[in-house]
Order: C-alpha cells, then sequence, then structure tokens
C-alpha cells in the first residue's frame, strides 16, 4: 500500500513536471516569435505584410476575432510546442501575438526582460501596470512599457496581457506598437 502511494505521488510529480516543461517551452517560443515578427519588424509592419504573403492566412471568419473587428490578416504560426497567432490590423502601427497556452509567469519575466531595459539610445518607462477580472479569460494582468528616444514624437509601446486560468481563451497577448505624431 505504501509503495503504491509512492508511486503515485512519483506519478503526479513526474507529470506536472511535464506540464510545466510544455508551458515553459510554450512561453519561449511565444517570446521568440513576439521578438522575431514583431519587435524586430516593428518600424515596417508593411515589409512584413510582403515577407507574409505567400504563407497561408486564417479566413475572415476566425481573422476577426484577432483584430477586433478591424480590417487586417492573420497567420497561424506552428512551432513543436504550439499553435500561436500573429495578427496585423491594416493601416495601423501595431503587431500581435497570441498564445492559447503558455506559462504566464515565465512570459511575463521574458516580456520584462526584452523590454523594461533597453539599449542606448532609449529609455524605457513602465506605463501600465494592471490587474482586471474578466469574463472570458478569467483574472488578467497587462504590462507596458514605452520606449522612447529623448525629444522624439514617436514613441514605441510594447504590452503583454496574460491569463494564468486554465480555462482561458488566450493565456498571453503581446503587442508591439508605435505610437505618436
Amino acid at each position: 500500500m505504501r509503495a503504491s502511494i509512492i508511486l503515485i505521488l512519483l506519478f503526479v510529480a513526474i507529470s506536472n513536471t511535464c506540464i510545466a516543461s510544455d508551458a515553459d517551452n510554450q512561453a519561449e517560443s511565444f517570446a521568440n516569435i513576439y521578438v522575431s515578427l514583431c519587435m524586430k519588424n516593428l518600424s515596417d509592419l508593411e515589409g512584413l505584410r510582403v515577407k507574409l504573403k505567400n504563407m497561408p492566412k486564417l479566413p475572415p471568419e476566425k481573422t476577426v476575432q484577432f483584430l477586433s473587428g478591424s480590417p487586417g490578416d492573420a497567420w497561424p504560426v506552428h512551432d513543436k510546442y504550439g499553435a500561436f497567432v500573429l495578427a496585423l490590423p491594416n493601416n495601423k502601427n501595431i503587431c500581435m501575438v497570441y498564445a492559447r497556452r503558455a506559462d504566464t509567469g515565465k512570459a511575463e519575466k521574458m516580456f520584462i526582460g526584452l523590454v523594461g531595459s533597453p539599449l542606448a539610445p532609449f529609455v524605457s518607462r513602465l506605463a501600465k501596470d494592471e490587474r482586471a477580472q474578466t469574463g472570458g479569460n478569467g483574472p488578467t494582468h497587462t504590462i507596458s512599457y514605452e520606449w522612447s528616444v529623448p525629444n522624439a514624437a514617436r514613441k514605441m509601446l510594447f504590452t503583454l496581457t496574460t491569463a494564468n486560468s486554465d480555462n482561458a481563451q488566450l493565456q498571453a497577448l503581446g503587442s508591439a506598437a508605435i505610437i505618436g505624431n
């Protein structure tokens, strides 16, 4: 009996480790997609759209949910750890990446590491750190950082919203935008 309990506890521990590992890997994939597609191409989102022209897009009826009703395009981005979505609204300086599942704590830590301390001449400012209760995703956490250079009219805004509920429709949304004149 005691051996059975030990085996069950060992199995549960191993199962939780595998699940945590998958969630960690999904968070890393999310961060890599965010950096390589949104951050890297923020100054030329139309160029990114051209690079993606031969990639299969989501159908319009599915795209609308990722663009909040705005016109634009969305692409599925798959890797060995999960399925993600890249969304580019038309005529807007914003790029978004969605993750259905990811370790939200790790995603937040990686995001802050990426945007919290940019290289000079950029200066980073925490613009938002807010928790909210939502209907579809449960409790959410939104963190935003603005990057700017002295005397610049335009800024870059990097935002991450996470929902750590297992029942959340999406667990991570990262956006990168150019704001200002």
